[in-house]
């Protein structure tokens, strides 16, 4: 006797549930097979299963600025999706990549942010959806300022950030005012589409803020200050800035904010050809203090280390614990807990930022179907 067509499809879709979310085209490829698979795949509860079963989005690529004749921002797909989409490039339509004078600043909760210069127009910034292909300019703030550093951040209450793809979202600047050395935060909401300075957002240093994505790590958020030798927090409950200074540690080393083991604010850099991490905790007296945690030798991980090659910390997947590690033989990522290498670029880059999202067929519209 043949099982009730129930059980069938409650078979199908726990197999179909274990299909790997880094390799988008299996989904699709199943959606092909036949009408009830299709309308299995397709169906919002079965979607929202497959990513509360995978939990933390997989990586789909990352991106990184290059500057030839003007700056220009590029994507480099992972090695999954670029076998999904059937080629070595982004599997993604983006009329932004591939034209001069953009210039990614980050990437978090499905969305990245964009500036672009349009010399001799002020820099203006683009929230950017790779999987659904929206682009939103956020309008210039109202008054003068020197751009510094900005972050993108999902602003849906109650969001679990497995599916951040068309909701409200904040865009928060950093930025330098009347005097050379005052920094003041300003945060954009899209809901409201209007810019909010608040009298407490300002702060004085005599720094610069470097050019790579931000932490976000509790309700704060988390910017590279003097090759990590500072740290500049903004508090998103509070609206505060402030300074925090990094652990002791060679002045020759530079370092990036990263996620601690325990999801809070850390530190990582490159020694010796050591890879050192440290985390920020509260001490006996409610006084943050820098705990050193894992040394790992990268040198008996990356293969074909030079002795005197490019070291460098250049990146992390937030929400995990990857960090990502510039050499002369390439871009890898490495987990220090288990001590796991991938390789996922060929070419060595100042910085980058990994996009993290769910690529289904419901969000594609067919983009990975064949034609």
């Amino acid at each position: 006797m043949a099982p009730p067509p129930d059980l069938i499809d409650d078979a199908i879709a726990e197999i179909l549930l274990r299909l790997p979310p880094d390799d988008p085209a299996c989904l699709v490829r199943a959606s092909l097979v036949c009408k009830a698979w299709h309308g299995l795949v397709s169906n919002p509860a079965f979607l929202r299963r497959y990513r509360a079963f995978h939990g933390a989005p997989p990586m789909m690529g990352f991106l990184h600025n290059t500057y030839d004749e003007a700056p220009c921002a590029r994507f480099v797909a992972s090695a999954s999706a670029s076998a999904s989409a059937g080629t070595s490039a982004s599997p993604f339509s983006a009329p932004a990549f591939g034209h001069l004078n953009w210039w990614v600043v980050e990437c978090r909760h499905g969305r990245v942010l964009l500036q672009s210069f349009d010399w001799p127009a002020p820099t203006r910034l683009v929230v950017w959806d790779p999987i659904t292909g929206v682009q939103q300019h956020v309008p210039m703030l109202g008054y003068p300022y020197s751009y510094h550093a900005a972050a993108v951040l999902c602003a849906a209450d109650g969001c679990d950030h497995l599916n951040c793809h068309g909701g409200p979202f904040s865009v928060v600047v950093i930025g330098a005012y009347d005097e050379e050395d005052l920094r003041r935060a300003s945060v954009y909401s899209s809901e409201t589409g209007t810019w909010a300075t608040s009298t407490s957002s300002s702060i004085q240093l005599e720094a610069y803020i470097e050019e790579r994505p931000s932490l976000l790590a509790g309700d704060a958020l988390y910017f590279n200050v003097q090759k990590g030798q500072r740290i500049l927090k903004y508090d998103l409950v509070g609206r505060g800035l402030q300074v925090i200074t990094a652990p002791s540690m060679d002045e020759e080393m530079e370092s990036i904010v990263v996620p601690a083991e325990d999801g809070g604010l850390g530190l990582a850099g490159v020694k010796d050809g050591n890879l050192c991490l440290w985390s920020c905790q509260a001490g006996p007296h409610g006084i943050a203090e820098w705990v050193q945690g894992r040394v790992v030798n990268l040198r008996t991980l990356l293969p074909n280390l030079e002795p005197s090659g490019c070291l460098d910390v250049i990146g992390f997947e937030e929400g995990t614990s990857i960090i990502f590690i510039r050499t002369d033989a390439g871009v890898f990522a490495l987990m220090p807990k288990s001590g796991q290498v991938k390789k996922v670029g060929e070419t060595a880059y100042y910085a980058i930022a990994p996009y993290v999202s769910f690529y289904t067929p419901d969000l594609a519209k067919g983009r990975l179907l064949p034609p």
